[in-house]
């Protein structure tokens, strides 16, 4: 079976492109299976490709994990001008930091990394643990006594990360 024969006002606009190629059809027709089907044939021919999802909303859909399993480097999830990309990298958290830094960012609050030397916000849920577990933190978010802000009051916690700020 050979390809489509294109016009050359097709293959113009192809080549236009910048290497962006759609796959449509209706829900359900098998796009995600076609793509997780060419992209190890793609990969395998030296290709870095990256797939971009339309979606209803930024949910990473199960499809996600399929076609990064099939070769695709990056998959974004896009709707409604908002996106989520994962990538397939050998990161760490300073590698993103790095990422956000060029996006211009004031402040990138990181979740967990519990391990890591970043200066800590702590937060204790009395219902969890009565005590905290991490090594000196800047302040306590929490129901516990000595708690340096409520759970409650994220107002008062912002107004104190905007003041500690020049030295974060």
């Amino acid at each position: 079976m050979s390809g489509p024969k294109w016009t050359p006002a097709q293959q113009a606009a192809i080549a236009d492109r910048g290497g962006a190629l759609l796959v449509s059809a209706a829900a359900g027709s098998g796009k995600t299976a076609l793509l997780a089907a060419l992209l190890p044939v793609l990969k395998s021919r030296g290709l870095k490709v990256g797939v971009i999802r339309e979606a209803d909303d930024l949910r990473l859909p199960a499809e996600t994990d399929r076609l990064h399993e099939a070769g695709a480097e990056g998959v974004a999830v896009f709707t409604a001008g908002r996106y989520l990309l994962t990538e397939q990298f050998r990161l760490n958290e300073q590698d993103l930091l790095a990422l956000f830094e060029r996006h211009g960012y004031d402040l990138v609050l990181l979740e967990g990394f519990g391990d890591s030397g970043w200066a800590k916000i702590e937060v204790v849920r009395s219902s969890v643990s009565p005590v905290g577990t991490a090594f000196q933190p800047m302040a306590i978010v929490g129901d516990v006594p000595g708690a340096d802000f409520a759970l409650d009051d994220p107002a008062a916690l912002a107004d104190w990360i905007e003041n500690q700020m020049p030295s974060l």
